[in-house]
């Protein structure tokens, strides 16, 4: 129990230390973006992200889902599966695509003067 104590001490005490530093922030804290071409830059790049990442876990889960397809040898079970897997995958490209839509309604109501 001593050994368990110690150990817990010694390493609150560590990290203790070492949160110091991290309490020294910047001198300035960014106040965020100052103009609307700043802002629509930072949707954008989300937005980008976003889609390339759901448009890499659709093709992801067509592959999965047309391995098991095509391994299911007549098990119903199986081919339900992978059939809703298919499915799913098609709504995530849809979200995907949707996601590049929404994206240009928020930046022509933002810009619009």
């Amino acid at each position: 129990m001593k050994k368990i104590i110690i150990a817990s001490l010694s390493l609150l005490i560590l990290f203790g230390f070492s949160l110091t530093a991290f309490a020294a922030g910047p001198d300035k804290i960014p106040d965020g973006p100052q103009d609307m071409d700043a802002l629509v830059g930072i949707i954008n790049n989300i937005a980008n992200a976003v889609f390339y990442i759901l448009l890499a876990v659709a093709v992801i889960m067509l592959l999965v889902a047309a391995f098991t397809w095509l391994t299911a040898a007549g098990n119903e079970e199986k081919i339900t599966s992978a059939r809703k897997m298919l499915i799913w995958a098609l709504v995530g490209v849809a979200v995907a695509l949707l996601s590049k839509g929404l994206v240009t309604v928020i930046t022509s109501v933002i810009t619009t003067k």
